[in-house]
């Protein structure tokens, strides 16, 4: 292969890169990747807020937002802690729709695009 070939195909793997990057910064800024965290003055996560995304559960982007832990129990699994503070008594982990407390646990709900999903730790 000439060398005006190999240089070719480096800017074009060059522009392919950037162009993915590109395209993954603008999903990630894009409103229904937007996560916001609300924390005290230690620095632990007190509230976290994202948007739905069609077809998908709020616990399964709870975890792709934050890391998250669970403990499984006969009615699913519950969120014991969010980016490393704990929700243990009196304190837990509370899951919001819309701005009302759900009535459904976050792995059974399938969220829309119009769902605003918030994690309280009240």
């Amino acid at each position: 292969m000439s060398r005006a070939a190999i240089i070719k195909i480096n800017i074009i793997a060059g522009v392919l890169a950037v162009a993915t990057l590109s395209g993954w910064a603008f999903v990630a800024n894009s409103p229904s990747h937007k996560v916001s965290v609300v924390t005290n003055s230690q620095h632990q996560v007190m509230q976290l807020t994202y948007h739905g995304q069609a077809g998908q559960n709020a616990l399964a982007l709870l975890k792709k937002h934050a890391g998250v832990q669970t403990k499984h129990y006969s009615f699913g699994d519950m969120v014991v802690s969010v980016n490393g503070t704990p929700g243990t008594g009196p304190k837990y982990w509370t899951f919001y729709i819309n701005g009302k407390m759900a009535e459904v646990g976050a792995g059974s709900y399938t969220t829309k695009a119009s769902d605003v999903i918030s994690w309280k730790l009240q």
